[in-house]
């Protein structure tokens, strides 16, 4: 059984949802450790009100999985991170408690990194304690405009020269192969049961557009710790962030793994076995 935070932004899109009732029925092999909720801007939210709206929709998620969420989801930074940062918050503590208390804990990041660069910069034991498996960035020789680096590059920058073991899974090209359509996931889901219906409705509305055909990006982290055999992996010494944010080369650095390639026919089998049940 494996210790799991998931840092979430999880009103942003559909797949931040979808991720949590895959952790929430994967009980077999996760141990729900927390919810941290970490914040984003976008359209006419800003890291304040996101914050509200992701606790609300996660209450949601519990609640549809016939789960109870008693003291495990936490509201998380309500500013992004800097260097100067100072601010503490109750998923930030959260963070903290587990990775003291537990041998190893993982932390599932899908948003922005902002908690988990405060939380190591407030307590640097937990450093040797966490495993961070985080979906942001392009892949390594790609300027990175993905949603969850660009947001946040200080807190990049941060964590990964604090020396945390880390797992990247990039947006782009990697996680761009869980692209799905709505009528596949009709299909594969549709009228099975609420939560199901859910994800179906939600599906095309994002912000006002409509997406026919959309990347339910999140569940990658949630598969890499299910089965790591869906999942092809490098390790690199880590590289430094450049100006234009690619990523400049090193060779004597401290290890980090980037993944390069998924298995999205498996991860999606396992999803949607469990999800309709």
């Amino acid at each position: 059984m494996k210790n799991i935070i998931l840092d979430t932004d999880l009103y942003n899109e559909i797949d931040d949802q979808i991720a949590l009732a895959y952790v929430l029925k994967s009980k077999d092999v996760l141990n729900l450790e927390a919810v941290t909720i970490a914040p984003f801007t976008k359209g006419e939210y800003n890291t304040k009100t996101s914050i509200d709206k992701s606790y609300e929709v996660a209450k949601k998620i519990f609640k549809m999985c016939n789960e109870k969420d008693d003291g495990l989801v936490f509201k998380g930074a309500i500013e992004y991170f800097t260097n100067n940062s100072t601010q503490s918050n109750e998923a930030v503590d959260k963070i903290i408690e587990t990775a003291l208390k537990n041998d190893k804990t993982y932390i599932l990041s899908i948003g922005c990194i902002t908690n988990i660069a405060l939380a190591i910069k407030k307590e640097p034991k937990i450093i040797h304690k966490i495993e961070v498996i985080w979906l942001g960035t392009n892949f390594l020789f790609m300027k990175n405009n993905d949603f969850n680096f660009r947001q946040d590059v200080e807190a990049v920058r941060y964590v990964l020269d604090g020396k945390v073991k880390i797992t990247i899974i990039p947006t782009y090209p990697v996680s761009y192969g869980l692209m799905i359509s709505k009528y596949e996931l009709e299909n594969r889901i549709g009228n099975v049961n609420e939560l199901c219906n859910y994800f179906c409705d939600i599906f095309t509305d994002d912000y006002g557009t409509e997406k026919i055909r959309r990347v339910i990006w999140d569940i990658s982290t949630v598969a890499y710790m299910i089965n790591k055999e869906w999942f092809e992996t490098m390790e690199i010494s880590c590289p430094k962030i450049k100006k234009d944010t690619s990523f400049k080369l090193t060779k004597f650095r401290h290890k980090i793994k980037f993944v390069q390639r998924l298995n999205s026919n498996k991860i999606y089998d396992d999803l949607f076995s469990k999800i309709t049940k």
